[in-house]
């Protein structure tokens, strides 16, 4: 087949690579998703067999997507999703070979699993008593302990015996065990259980295994630099001895997740080894201009062959005496750009959607966000994908109501309906015994409707739209309460019509399951500056990026400079991750003092990340 696209001799080698495992090494900007559809494309015309490829964000599936087309061959042929998303359509079809019943539902929220933890602490007498003597925050502190420890088993895929051998304190593993029994108890999983399941269900059941091995001919792993220790041994159990046409295409210095058990050894050791995959390299860069590839180079050396490149970019270090003045640099610098409305190095006119600040963490924005407002420069926060998080009651209830509705074996979110509704009464255990005990006439029709949704979501829409009318006909005591309510449930429309039009057979667990995976998120671009955190913007880009709080503490974040090792390697990672999100100009900026969050004023140090550059 001849590839319609132009690629470099490197990229074709890859995308004509017919059998065999193959690893593609892409640096930032070399093309790596031109080559994966493109392959794919090629590989579609070769087999009448399945093709999966995985992701690890929506956003990314859906670019994949869009670049193969709406090619009926494709779509019937090609499997595009995230781990979770295919763990969720193989347990869907095969729950009951696990022992299930029933699909079980997923606790998405990290606040569910938190509580769920405090009835597990209560529930084993030495826990209980070990944190009633703690103070506010060191339950906190030792709940989030526990909960890590929790998401560690499950992606270590550790058996009975070897989560005694990870612990010394047995107390710690009964923990873990009454987790999941109040989990299974409410019919429910958290989302490393998904991947758990899917490799228990694919282990103990080799024939099952062996048909998702006759279905898919190929299998294509992109970011693969991020994948963790149950992704790899999942892909291993789908794979078996037999498949070993797996294309695996990602960047070790782009690995940023070893919070959650990353590590790009699985891509450029264990998959080499045991799969001896062939490795192609690209290294040209396609993207972003000169002067930010140099910039990424004394981050990450090696990174990218400078060849070529007819664009030559800006790059600039600004050191601030504080962080109001870094702020006021950063938003002077936009208007200026703004005003500028044109130049060379960028395609069409500037604008405010042309341009992201990056920082480590959320609270460094803080007086950028103070400055922002005051100069009426537009701006928004990119947050990740997921289930919608409702603000006003009237939505929380239909929220908690419609969880119950389609689970009733949730006893957490029974409780906080119950809870919001001012319902104290035990005696109430389903939802249509609540109708009676409501006096608030709009709670009374939030509950109605919930409990008139048929199945399969015939009539979603129509009640919803119904519902939303007679809100808008209604008096508030505030207009602004009003407009939040049918914000939110137009979002809730907008996550409906997205889950719609993807899926043939709709039920209301199958919505909620998809809107917890974030694969009923509409892709749409909102107005102004994109404030974001380095992780949330990965595999993003922008003509015009800046970054800043890049000073020693904060970028590299001070735990990871604490604790060295492993987590000082991701921090530098985050770094070129960072540079390379801009295509064209990049402005880095770092205060000498900051204000702690007790109100002392510290100086701080450049980040060693920007020793490089002799500022």
């Amino acid at each position: 087949m001849k590839n319609s696209i132009k690629l470099s001799d490197k990229q074709n080698e890859a995308v004509q690579y017919n059998n065999g495992a193959l690893l593609v090494l892409a640096s930032a900007g070399s093309g790596k998703t031109r080559v994966l559809t493109e392959r794919i494309k090629r590989l579609v015309q070769l087999t009448k067999r399945k093709i999966l490829a995985i992701t690890f964000t929506n956003k990314a599936g859906e670019e994949m997507k869009e670049r193969l087309g709406n090619d009926e061959k494709i779509k019937s042929q090609v499997f595009i999703g995230t781990f979770h998303s295919f763990c969720q359509n193989v347990l869907e079809s095969r729950y009951k070979l696990i022992g299930l019943q029933k699909m079980p539902h997923i606790f998405e929220d990290d606040n569910d699993r938190i509580e769920l933890i405090e009835q597990a602490i209560n529930s084993i007498p030495y826990f209980l008593n070990k944190h009633k003597n703690l103070d506010a925050k060191g339950q906190r502190n030792f709940k989030y302990e526990v909960l890590n420890f929790i998401s560690q088993v499950k992606r270590e895929l550790l058996s009975k015996e070897e989560l005694f051998d990870q612990t010394e304190d047995e107390d710690t593993v009964l923990l873990y065990y009454s987790y999941q029994e109040i989990l299974q108890s409410q019919n429910a999983i958290d989302f490393d259980d998904l991947i758990m399941l899917t490799y228990n269900l694919f282990n103990n059941n080799p024939s099952v295994a062996e048909m998702y091995r006759r279905n898919f001919e190929f299998i294509c792993i992109d970011e693969a630099q991020d994948l963790n220790n149950a992704q790899y041994q999942l892909l291993k159990s789908i794979c078996g001895n037999e498949n070993k046409n797996i294309m695996m295409v990602g960047d070790p210095n782009q690995s940023i997740f070893a919070f959650n058990g990353s590590n790009s050894d699985f891509m450029i050791k264990n998959f080499v080894n045991d799969y001896q995959a062939k490795t192609i390299e690209l290294k040209e860069n396609y993207r972003s201009s000169r002067q930010v590839l140099e910039a990424a180079e004394k981050i990450m050396t090696d990174s990218n062959d400078i060849v070529n490149l007819v664009i030559p970019g800006i790059f600039e270090i600004h050191k601030a005496d504080n962080e109001n003045q870094e702020a006021e640099y950063v938003s002077n610098k936009i208007i200026e750009l703004i005003n500028l409305k044109e130049h060379n190095d960028i395609e069409g006119e500037i604008s405010f959607e042309k341009i992201a600040v990056l920082a480590r963490n959320r609270y460094v924005f803080s007086q950028l966000e103070s400055i922002f407002k005051e100069k009426n420069i537009p701006f928004y926060f990119k947050t990740t994908t997921g289930a919608i998080k409702y603000e006003t009651d009237i939505m929380k209830i239909f929220d908690l109501a419609f969880r119950v509705r389609i689970n009733p074996d949730d006893k957490l979110h029974w409780g906080r309906l119950l809870k919001v509704l001012k319902i104290n009464t035990l005696n109430i255990k389903y939802l249509n015994e609540l109708i009676n005990n409501i006096t608030n006439k709009i709670h009374r029709n939030v509950i109605s409707l919930v409990l008139e949704l048929v199945e399969d979501g015939s009539n979603f829409k129509l009640l919803v739209e119904k519902f939303k009318s007679s809100i808008e006909q209604l008096d508030y005591n505030s207009d602004d309460e009003k407009k939040m309510i049918i914000d939110e449930i137009n979002e809730l429309l907008i996550h409906w019509y997205q889950y719609a039009k993807k899926t043939e057979k709709k039920n209301l667990s199958q919505f909620k399951n998809s809107m917890a995976l974030g694969q009923t998120n509409p892709n749409t671009q909102q107005n102004g500056v994109t404030l974001s955190t380095v992780h949330t913007m990965k595999g993003q880009e922008y003509d015009i990026v800046f970054i800043i709080g890049m000073d020693e503490g904060t970028f590299p974040d001070y735990r990871a400079v604490t604790a060295g090792g492993i987590e000082l390697i991701q921090e530098k990672n985050n770094a070129y991750v960072a540079f390379t999100r801009s295509k064209r100009f990049l402005f880095v900026s770092y205060p000498k003092q900051r204000i702690m969050p007790w109100g002392d004023v510290k100086s701080r140090a450049v980040s060693r990340f920007l020793k490089a550059f002799n500022n």
